[in-house]
């Protein structure tokens, strides 16, 4: 009992069993029984999976000539496809070879979903990508645009006037050059800062004082004056806040761990042989 009770608990076949039960189950939805070759046979589910593939596309049920279009272009579609098997066009393309190997990839990763963590494995998972999870400065500001090489004395009259609230803030954005720039962002990452106004934007406004104008402050596109209106630090939250992220990303690592053993496990089946290239191991003898 044991035994059995560490097997069910075994992520690996927990995986196995779920992505055998997920490939049953397309295999049974996606084919129909099969019979002669030359014999192709439409039963009622395969019919009624045409017309919800309609209806999830035209929000609609078919009509009857609709249904029955769907039903002759179905069976053209399998058709050709038997004959391009019977011909062989399926070897050596590219195509369907990555998708082939996408659903068994597919197939592969699926079963990941199923798996839940051991007691503090999660934790551990946090804890080793917690770089991952971590969310980076933001910043809020307005900003006055003061042309590409504003002369001091401008840029110097415009802060003084500012910082003694002789300008009211109506009337701040008629005080400066016409542009494009939006007057301000709200709280945004650095990329998204930079975006706007050019490389590097962000890391001058990183250090300004909140809620006072400053400046100059340098862009692509010239001078500004900028009054910082928020700043949030860089934080990395705590795991009971982003646990579902969490879990996501341990499934997701998870599923790539997995992909690759059941790949290693399939390799095992095959001789590999690849000509004109040198054994590594060669030089050492």
């Amino acid at each position: 009992m044991n035994l059995v009770w560490r097997l069910l608990r075994e992520p690996l076949f927990q995986f196995l069993v779920g992505g055998g039960l997920l490939f049953a189950l397309y295999t049974a939805q996606s084919d129909d029984a099969p019979g002669p070759a030359n014999e192709i046979v439409l039963g009622a589910d395969r019919i009624e999976l045409l017309a919800k593939g309609f209806e999830a596309a035209w929000r609609r049920p078919p009509s009857d000539d609709e249904r029955r279009a769907l039903i002759d272009d179905h069976i053209r579609e399998e058709i050709y496809y038997r004959e391009a098997l019977a011909l062989g066009l399926d070897r050596n393309d590219t195509i369907i070879r990555r998708r082939l190997r996408q659903k068994m990839e597919f197939f592969s990763d699926v079963g990941a979903d199923l798996l839940t963590p051991a007691p503090g494995e999660l934790e551990a998972h946090y804890l080793v990508r917690e770089e991952a999870f971590r969310h980076g400065p933001q910043l809020a500001f307005e900003q006055l645009y003061l042309g590409e090489a504003p002369e001091s004395g401008t840029i110097e009259r415009s802060l003084r006037a500012f910082q003694s609230n002789a300008v009211a803030d109506e009337e701040i954005s008629s005080l400066g050059v016409r542009t494009l720039l939006p007057p301000g962002l709200g709280l945004s990452p650095p990329e998204a800062v930079d975006g706007v106004f050019g490389s590097g934007f962000f890391d001058q406004l990183a250090e300004l004082p909140v809620g006072v104008w400053t400046g100059p402050v340098q862009s692509s596109y010239g001078v500004h004056l900028v009054r910082i209106v928020e700043r949030v630090p860089a934080r990395t939250p705590p795991l009971e806040e982003i646990r579902d992220a969490v879990l996501k990303d341990w499934r997701v690592v998870k599923a790539q761990r997995l992909r690759e053993l059941h790949f290693e496990r399939l390799r095992e089946r095959y001789v590999i042989e690849i000509e004109g290239t040198v054994d590594p191991a060669a030089g050492e003898r």
